[in-house]
């Protein structure tokens, strides 16, 4: 008699359980909140496993600055006709890996109730988190030191870094795309009092109106700011400016809740508050400072980073969006001796890179530098 079974083994059976691992990923990173939001460009190009190459390149159209022509001008021969001012992005793509080995039976399992393939396969996830975000926040801010550590990992080589940097070596922010607090002209100029404040924000958004080219803001017309957890106390605790957080969250508080802030609770991250037309949240991994002459990290400074559309881009031959039938998340597993120990690797196939076309500002992030130390 035969019977269809769909044991673990079979290759549906993993990919939908790849798919539903990548999903929950998603909801638990800040890159799937980017996702949602517009902050992730994702090159169409790419797409499918059949799809060679490692590296992509899309095209940039930079805005018309001619001046027009009037009455009874000429366009023919003059400066109002101008050639399109084309420029590039290119990212790479390449592989993250990582394994557990465990005793696939025997006495080891049996001495204990931790069960260890499900507790590694959930592991292996939440470390898929920690490189994707780590990546988003060094390529967002533009941060490339020496070595630094994070989440108690120290990647000290560029070969290392390149798995928090979304295999494609950051690029320091574009002229004006970067405040600092107390306008420092560096990251190591930063002094313990230039911590983060409303003013900061006012700032950023000063400069990207006067912009030739400004960040565009999401399809709600607001801005995401991610600030690391020092700089929401800063914020908190700021007595100093004319606008303070926290007149503003007892007016809130006092004239009633305001729901586009409950709204902006996505991903399971922490929607701290609005601030003109800025979402502001809160995310550990955003990237240190660096010092501009030696490249060394500066653990006491963040780069906090302001967001709109299309600020990074995101390339991958099996997809990663909630509408790609496949997803860059694999899992591989592995027998020895005899098959008492298993193997289960995870596989991340992708690359991120800050979208900052030759020879232009970035598109859609500004760098808000401040001193950002831990509290007593």
């Amino acid at each position: 008699m035969a019977a269809t079974d769909m044991l673990t083994g079979n290759a549906l059976t993993v990919k939908l359980f790849e798919k539903k691992t990548w999903l929950q990923t998603m909801q638990a990173s800040v890159v799937g909140h980017a996702f949602n939001r517009g902050s992730i460009y994702f090159p169409e190009k790419f797409l499918g496993k059949d799809t060679r190459g490692d590296t992509t390149t899309f095209p940039f159209a930079g805005k018309l600055t001619s001046v027009p022509v009037g009455e009874g001008g000429t366009l023919d021969g003059s400066t109002a006709q101008e050639a399109l001012d084309l420029q590039s992005h290119s990212m790479t793509i390449n592989e993250s890996r990582y394994a557990v080995l465990n005793p696939n039976y025997g006495i080891e399992q049996q001495r204990t109730n931790v069960d260890f393939e499900s507790t590694s396969r959930g592991l292996l996830s939440k470390r898929a988190v920690e490189l994707l975000d780590t990546s988003f926040f060094t390529q967002a801010g533009g941060s490339n030191p020496t070595s630094f550590t994070i989440n108690g990992t120290t990647y000290a080589s560029a070969a290392d870094k390149l798995h928090v940097q979304g295999h494609n070596t950051p690029t320091a922010p574009s002229t004006n795309r970067i405040v600092r607090a107390a306008a420092a002209a560096t990251d190591q100029a930063l002094t313990s009092s230039d911590t983060m404040t409303l003013n900061l924000i006012d700032n950023a958004l000063e400069l990207n109106q006067a912009s030739d080219q400004p960040i565009e803001p999401f399809s709600d017309y607001t801005f995401d700011l991610f600030l690391s957890p020092y700089d929401i106390v800063n914020l908190k605790r700021d007595t100093s400016s004319a606008i303070q957080w926290f007149n503003i969250e007892l007016a809130r508080l006092q004239g009633g809740s305001d729901n586009s802030i409950d709204d902006m609770y996505k991903n399971g991250m922490r929607c701290v508050g609005k601030y003109a037309n800025v979402m502001i949240y809160e995310a550990p991994r955003v990237a240190f400072g660096l010092n501009s002459s030696s490249s060394a990290v500066i653990t006491t400074t963040r780069r906090n980073v302001l967001l709109g559309k299309n600020a990074l881009s995101f390339a991958s031959p099996y997809g990663g969006r909630i509408t790609d039938t496949d997803v860059p998340f694999k899992y591989r597993e592995q027998l020895k001796d005899h098959d008492k120990y298993k193997s289960i690797s995870a596989e991340l196939l992708y690359g991120m890179k800050k979208m900052s076309p030759s020879n232009k500002e970035d598109i859609g992030v500004i760098v808000i530098g401040t001193y950002a130390a831990t509290h007593n």
